[in-house]
């Protein structure tokens, strides 16, 4: 495909110009093998659509502490777009359950957001720690199910959001949380939240990186495109 291509060209240049330093061949070689263009933001964001996130919420079935933690986990990446590395972080004490709020410390944009605790999300996450959560020194939401007792990695979640995808019998390329992420955006979007509101949920820096969801919104573009000009052209 094109990325790999042009990572090809990049390292054969890499070489041609170190052959050029060491006299191996003709000068300006290099300069002649040319890549395909890649833009940040050329691709559409791949994610489950909101049909396929309720199926697959619906399939962590059972009691169990494994899935009663799976069901908690997969519903904050879904309903909030949270990155595998804030949920990691979060911590038994960013719940303020009187207010019904909770903290996530953004991975990128840095700082601290509060955001509202949706009732099922809590409902989910009360369950989890009435009765599957060990009682442990750690502070962390979410740890380990076997001791000794820790915080739960990103590449811990990164496998339970990937097989549960799976065992769904959900098929898209991106399995990881990013994956529910990108659904998450994409949700909010066709809901008519601004771009803004979606940079601020999803904690991002700026609005550029919000901007790739427009590509989704085909309908939305298509009325755009549509402009009668009045016979101007």
């Amino acid at each position: 495909n094109r990325r790999s291509v042009s990572a090809a060209a990049q390292a054969l240049r890499a070489f041609f110009r170190y052959a050029e330093t060491r006299g191996w061949g003709a000068a300006g070689f290099a300069k002649g093998i040319q890549a395909p263009k890649i833009y940040q933001y050329e691709d559409l964001p791949e994610g489950p659509t909101e049909k396929e996130v309720r199926q697959l919420l619906h399939s962590v079935e059972g009691t169990g502490h494994a899935a009663l933690r799976t069901r908690a986990i997969l519903m904050l990446f879904a309903v909030y777009g949270l990155r595998s590395g804030e949920v990691s972080r979060l911590l038994l004490s960013d719940f303020d359950w009187r207010q019904e709020v909770f903290v996530v410390k953004h991975s990128k944009r840095g700082g601290s957001q509060r955001y509202p605790l949706q009732h099922e999300v809590g409902d989910a996450i009360l369950r989890y720690l009435k009765e599957a959560r060990p009682r442990c020194a750690c502070r962390n939401l979410f740890v380990t199910l076997h001791p000794p007792y820790r915080s739960v990695g990103t590449s811990t979640l990164w496998l339970v959001t990937s097989s549960r995808i799976k065992a769904a019998g959900l098929r898209f390329r991106h399995t990881g949380p990013h994956s529910l992420r990108h659904a998450c955006a994409t949700r909010l979007l066709l809901q008519g939240v601004s771009f803004k509101e979606i940079g601020d949920v999803l904690g991002h820096r700026g609005l550029e990186s919000v901007g790739i969801y427009a590509k989704v919104d085909l309908n939305a573009l298509r009325v755009v495109a549509n402009v009668d000009l009045g016979g101007l052209l």
